[in-house]
């Protein structure tokens, strides 16, 4: 080996050395925020019981299940050591439900320590009917937990019956009560041309996780569904972590303008912003005007990622690709997937980031340079590679040959990259899964992986992640989720696969599940349920394994009398309309839609497809669909986008 490489493979093990003790703390097993670190690598690096040889159907399987009362979005967090009041000293792990409540549960065996209510959920139907999230919403971005303080910092939104507030509250992880006063989230800002904003919850969703950085909590909002566009900001607001007493805060879009959009959402499919060494802050955003060009550099940053200073400030850098206008009119969110921070590389970049979304480029990015803008291309970026359409986020891990890789989670599979870091910066490609095992409704978007490993020891690495339900149902529990397990040496061949729990209404709400794995168990929350699974052998003498909740049948959805689209909008041939309708019958890219008035139309969808304008049409989604009648009668899709429950505003067929 030569002296260069020898310098390279050296600063490699001291970079990964480095992480391991940055992720390390006195109670190595806890994992405390989404992705298990501020940098959201999702590298659950200290597990030393799981490995690839004994992770089989053989050996590994569910331990217990815990019934909630609700449905699950957040991720669990694993406390170690952990004293709960009249109780003992437990390893206990953390459950928010949309419910409004929280769980603290015995890690191993699922036992009820506490549970706390912070309230009455809020309806989906007063949210606009937005059913992103359904039936309720309650708590649905992933806490943050500070040892020290013994406290977990989590946003609850909550109902009073006529209009609903978000609170930030700070729990004691011991008896699960308040350590300060909760505060109600209240935000206004300055616009460009001298008005004021005012932040709407009844508008807004808080979906991304809680981030934690120097005596800071930051949290960020997005829309409910982009059902009301002159209302809906991304914002993200700073709170000091000791009295909740907000700092400061931000939007992504400060244009007043004439038309109905503002949105730049961030959301992030439950993506916690990321934070670096000097405690700046990074997220990607989501789409803004389809009308007309919005990006500006007085800030509006659709579909972009971007990195503000720790008081949030000052906009210290951005990337926008270049055809972020054509993400803006089909609903392409690049926000859809979640911004990941490596540790720093050693070469010429020691600064990098990933990210990408539903369009399914990822984007390898210079964190000292994101790229800016370039009206017409090309973008200024390290790298652009293929993952897939991504309602997902990336995660990272060293492996024992001292090889830094990134994990990609998009609709082409789960795949590895190596990170080459010399002569030049760039992701190769190493395994993947294929698209089979991360299918799922409702948009076929990927999943979000993490690892575990014992540190970078040989042949302990491990790929785990969620899948998506394939069919859909409305009743409780829901229709199945699949807890999938790899080598990540090879991801070519599965080692481990079961249903670890179930999902409703998930032919329009995705399930963005991640997997939690600390202290040899793996923790998968979904609707009123959490399944502990791990090694067979481990499992107490005598105790009775409590069986899953039974899966839902899927929902059909039957086709209404076919009529001709100009019948149904009384327009003639030649003209544009717009129709609402739930997908019923699929053969192609002819598809049939059963409207509101007890009829249903064919429409052909090859134009919205190819262009990347159209959801995928599963039986039972509601969509608003923009078409063309042509001389012989035929409706041509131009666009197909996702409509969310229909409601007694949605716009009547034209």
């Amino acid at each position: 080996m030569s002296a260069p490489a020898q310098r390279s493979r050296f600063a490699t093990l001291v970079m990964a050395l480095f992480l391991l003790a940055r992720l390390s703390t006195a109670h190595a097993q806890d994992v405390l925020t989404y992705h298990g670190d501020n940098l959201r690598t999702g590298w659950f690096s200290a597990e030393s019981q799981l490995t690839p040889g004994n992770v089989n159907s053989q050996s590994f399987g569910l331990l217990q299940t815990v019934v909630l009362d609700g449905r699950v979005d957040a991720e669990p967090l694993v406390v170690t050591q952990q004293t709960v009041k009249h109780q003992g000293v437990h390893d206990v792990v953390y459950v928010e439900t949309e419910n409004d409540s929280i769980y603290a549960l015995d890690a191993g065996d699922g036992a009820v320590l506490w549970q706390r209510s912070l309230g009455t959920p809020v309806p989906y139907q007063y949210k606009n009917y937005d059913d992103n999230v359904y039936p309720v919403m309650g708590i649905l971005g992933t806490p943050v937990i500070d040892r020290t303080a013994g406290a977990m910092y989590v946003v609850s939104d909550t109902y009073n019956g006529s209009t609903d507030r978000f609170h930030l509250h700070a729990i004691s992880l011991s008896t699960g009560k308040d350590l300060v006063q909760p505060v109600t989230i209240r935000f206004s800002a300055q616009l460009n041309n001298g008005k004021t904003w005012t932040f709407n919850p009844r508008y807004h969703l808080q979906r991304p996780g809680l981030l934690e950085v120097n005596g800071s909590i930051y949290v960020a909002f997005g829309s409910n569904g982009d059902t009301q566009p002159d209302k809906s900001r991304g914002t993200i607001v700073r709170f000091d972590a000791a009295t909740l007493t907000q700092l400061n805060g931000q939007i992504t879009d400060k244009l007043h303008r004439s038309t109905s959009y503002y949105l730049s959402s961030i959301w992030q499919s439950g993506f916690g912003p990321a934070s670096d060494q000097n405690g700046d802050i990074y997220f990607s955003t989501g789409n803004s005007d389809p009308h007309r060009p919005s990006y500006s550099k007085a800030f509006n940053r659709p579909d972009s990622m971007v990195h503000l200073s720790a008081d949030l400030s000052t906009l210290l850098d951005s990337f926008t690709t270049y055809n972020y206008f054509q993400l803006d009119e089909g609903d392409v969110d690049m926000g859809s997937g979640g911004m990941l921070l490596l540790p720093d590389q050693p070469g010429s970049f020691p600064h990098l980031a990933v990210a990408g979304g539903k369009d399914g480029r990822a984007f390898l990015l210079n964190r000292d340079n994101l790229g800016g803008y370039q009206s017409g291309g090309p973008d200024q970026v390290l790298q652009i590679v293929s993952m897939g359409s991504c309602w997902c986020g990336p995660a990272y891990y060293t492996g024992s040959d001292g090889i830094n890789r990134v994990v990609t989670g998009g609709s082409n599979g789960v795949t590895s990259w190596q990170l080459q870091t010399s002569p030049s910066v760039k992701l190769v490609r190493e395994s993947s899964t294929g698209n089979g095992p991360i299918f799922g409704l409702p948009d076929n978007g990927g999943v979000i992986p993490v690892i575990s490993s014992n540190g970078t020891n040989a042949g302990t690495a491990l790929v785990w992640f969620v899948q998506r339900p394939g069919s859909s149902s409305d009743q409780d529990p829901g229709t199945p989720v699949t807890l999938w397990a790899f080598a990540a040496s090879d991801l070519t061949t599965p080692l481990f696969s079961s249903s670890a729990g179930t999902w409703t209404h998930a032919v329009n709400s995705n399930a963005d599940l991640v997997p939690t794995v600390a202290g040899g168990k793996v923790y998968v929350a979904s609707n009123k349920q959490l399944q502990i699974f791990g090694l067979l052998a481990g499992r107490k003498a005598g105790k009775a394994l409590r069986a899953p909740l039974a899966p839902s049948r899927p929902e059909g959805a039957a086709c209404a009398p076919n009529i001709s689209p100009a019948a149904a909008a009384r327009g003639r041939a030649g003209s544009s309309h717009t129709f609402f309708g739930t997908v019923c019958q699929v053969q192609g890219t002819d598809v049939q839609f059963s409207l509101r008035g007890g009829h249903s139309i064919k429409v052909d969808a090859l134009d919205a497809i190819r262009h990347q304008r159209s959801p995928l049409l599963t039986a039972g989604r509601t969509v608003r669909v923009m078409a063309t009648v042509d001389g012989r009668g035929i409706a041509h899709a131009q666009e197909i986008s996702p409509a969310h429950a229909l409601s007694p505003s949605t716009q009547a067929d034209r």
